[in-house]
């Protein structure tokens, strides 16, 4: 019926749809969003079957990006066999590392749960696993130096996701890699913990958040100088930016109900760290706070991420 109303040819006089023409229109876009859900959903399974099979070790996780290569690069661009070849031997040579195949085995650990973050309605349900990704890769930050640029990257934009055709997906506020620290925890872990009820949890967490920026930082730093190792950027970082991260912390728990206990801790901060730079953005926070007035949304979230 509907194929026969579609095949008509036009008039030249302008008809309005009927209610029959309205239900059989609608039908026809359901059956299609039908079929395209199910084709999604099935490329997805495919994608995901595969990419769990081969984060399951380095070497797996290799072979499966020089068959990405390969398909994506050669097959697709109906290019030649030997093309490939010569490729593969000239990536042996020069990026072939078990640091690089072990960043490919993370990153495919990402990708599995981006994957599964797209299918859920509340990304906070999955924050128990971002963590576990992240410590997974601080545990073997050693053995993944010179891998930062592959680990911070989407891997929704990686040559796994092309093969499979599944980087397309939108998922809000997920974090693009795990190494997204303030992302992952701002945007997962900390939301559902905001509340009078979580006050214990709320804290660990940022406390967890903290341990996690200055362990990256500090494993990811090698920096000689003189007669004995420094790590400057760590160094830093412990002076300016864990505190920048304190102060956070307390103004979070400060606006999730323990006004009391967070002001008190914030004053005592402000006498340790009174000469630290961002000090007078602090005592201004503090006496917007207490005044009970709104902070700055923009400046603190700045400072947050620093």
């Amino acid at each position: 019926m509907l194929a026969c109303l579609l095949l008509l040819p036009a008039t030249g006089q302008e008809k309005p749809l009927s209610e029959l023409d309205r239900e059989l229109l609608l039908e026809k876009l359901k059956e299609i969003q039908d079929n395209s859900d199910n084709t999604v959903k099935g490329r997805y399974g495919v994608a995901l079957a595969a990419f769990k099979k081969a984060r399951e070790s380095s070497a797996a996780a290799h072979e499966l990006y020089l068959n990405c290569i390969e398909k994506v690069r050669f097959e697709d661009q109906l290019r030649k066999a030997s093309e490939f070849r010569d490729w593969k031997k000239r990536h042996k040579d020069r990026n072939d590392t078990p640091a690089f195949r072990l960043a490919l085995q993370h990153q495919l650990n990402w990708l599995v749960l981006t994957l599964e973050a797209a299918q859920v309605e509340d990304i906070s349900t999955l924050s128990s696993r971002g963590i576990s990704v992240l410590e997974a890769v601080i545990r073997d930050a050693e053995d993944l130096k010179d891998q930062d640029q592959l680990l911070r990257s989407n891997p929704l934009s990686s040559i796994f996701a092309d093969a499979y055709s599944v980087g397309n997906i939108e998922i809000g506020n997920w974090p693009k890699s795990p190494l997204d620290i303030a992302d992952l925890y701002e945007n997962v872990i900390l939301p559902p913990l905001r509340n009078p009820k979580a006050l214990d949890s709320l804290r660990k967490a940022w406390l967890k958040r903290i341990e996690h920026e200055g362990n990256l930082l500090e494993k990811w730093t090698t920096e000689a100088s003189g007669e004995r190792d420094r790590k400057p950027a760590f160094e830093k970082w412990l002076a300016e930016g864990r505190q920048n991260l304190n102060w956070a912390m307390e103004v979070d728990l400060f606006r999730a109900g323990d006004q009391r206990g967070s002001a008190l801790r914030m004053l005592e901060h402000l006498k340790t760290h009174l000469t630290h730079k961002s000090a007078p953005k602090w005592i201004t926070q503090f006496t917007t706070l207490v005044e009970g007035g709104p902070l700055d949304e923009e400046a603190e979230g700045a400072e947050t991420a620093q």
